[in-house]
């Protein structure tokens, strides 16, 4: 049996972290896999790894702690300094848990980078093959040059959109040959289990899942744009319309999404809810999925809302929702950062229920595209052509 290193940084409740978790699942049925984490925080899913699957820690607890204590001073100028010297021991600390762990383990056939965060010393890890996931669209932001340098230390990287592909061939012409689109999964039974359970809801959240409500559920950070969303439902406040908005996620952006909330004077309308063990039930019981986004990399929730049979409007953000949505035939698509053509599509659907259900329909079809055995099979042979 083939032996193969999977590197995350976490293991906890998020969506990408979730489809780590079930990736390694899927591929522990052919394949003898060690699980590589980064950090003992948000990895609740650990707990819950199969005794056939080992897995050990990158960093001591200890260190975490220390990192992070540092990190909340860093405006210090001595702590800023102390920071970026922790940083390089950081990965230092990193990939000599990984070496260490094959010296005294055997060797393997194949390292995955599943969130690109050991790209820093990809080289450096003796494992002959390694493949890297990209899970983001290329922004300015970034620092290209560099990541070109990084992303040729790998066999093969792993975009999961083709139009993220055709980005990331267009920015690296030279590393085309190393570009392979493999999409996320969906693990329809358990969203089919999971939209029905209420075990998780608070007396308050069974009275307030029961009113007309649209929702969208994301990390509570910049590029989600929860600015833009809040502006369109204070439109169809004013227009008095009086569709609730319920936001599940948590993040640093908290405080500023409470007080935009406030300064519109929507806090009866828009409710942020927090993070949810179980999203589901909540896509299943709104009105309408919005995703609001400046930039992504799949959108795999949009294919989550669809699943719970819900229509979905999302921004043509690069990249992903275009492509999940097949340009508007399986959902409504608006320009990013349009809080007023946002806000016109709420209000045509909210007050034309109708409208709907060609969308849902077109989107029970679609997510069959992404079903789990299905791409779970097109990893394994892509895995076995890199390994073999």
């Amino acid at each position: 049996m083939k032996k193969i290193m999977f590197r995350t940084g976490y293991l906890g409740l998020g969506a990408i972290e979730q489809l780590a978790y079930d990736i390694v699942l899927g591929l522990s049925e052919e394949y003898e896999i060690v699980l590589a984490i980064e950090n003992h925080k948000n990895s609740s899913l650990v707990e819950k790894i199969p005794k056939n699957i080992k897995y050990f820690y990158l960093k001591s607890e200890k260190f975490e702690r220390k990192l992070d204590e540092i990190k909340k001073k860093k405006e210090n100028f001595f702590y800023k300094i102390l920071y970026n010297l922790y940083l390089k021991n950081e990965k230092k600390v990193c990939l000599n848990s990984i070496n260490d762990y094959i010296l005294k383990n055997g060797k393997f056939d194949l390292f995955i980078d599943y969130d690109g965060m050991a790209m820093k010393y990809a080289e450096k890890i003796n494992i002959n093959k390694k493949i890297v996931w990209q899970h983001t669209a290329l922004s300015k932001e970034k620092n290209l040059s560099r990541l070109k340098k990084r992303l040729s230390k790998y066999d093969k990287v792993i975009l999961i959109c083709d139009e993220m592909k055709n980005m990331y061939v267009e920015f690296f012409p030279e590393l085309k040959d190393k570009f392979e689109r493999l999409y996320n999964f969906l693990d329809l039974k358990r969203i089919e289990k999971m939209k029905e359970d209420e075990t998780e809801l608070s007396i308050e959240d069974k009275k307030i899942i029961k009113e007309k409500y649209c929702i969208k559920v994301a990390r509570l950070d910049f590029p989600k744009d929860f600015d833009t969303l809040i502006e369109a439902f204070n439109i169809l406040k004013k227009k008095n319309l009086k569709e609730k908005l319920y936001i599940i996620g948590e993040g640093e952006q908290r405080k500023d999404i409470t007080k935009k909330i406030k300064e519109l004077k929507l806090e009866g309308q828009v409710l942020l809810l927090g993070k949810k063990k179980n999203p589901y039930i909540w896509m299943n019981n709104a009105d309408i999925f919005v995703h609001s986004s400046k930039r992504e990399g799949f959108a795999a929730v949009l294919l989550e809302a669809m699943a719970c049979g819900k229509m979905v409007i999302s921004s043509e953000c690069p990249t992903g929702p275009k492509e999940v949505l097949e340009n508007g035939k399986n959902g409504e698509l608006y320009p990013v950062g349009d809080s007023k053509s946002l806000a016109q599509k709420l209000e045509i659907y909210t007050l034309n229920p109708i409208l709907k259900e060609k969308y849902i329909l077109n989107a029970n079809n679609r997510i069959n595209d992404f079903e789990k055995n299905k791409i779970l099979k097109e990893y394994k042979e892509f895995i076995d052509k890199i390994i073999s």
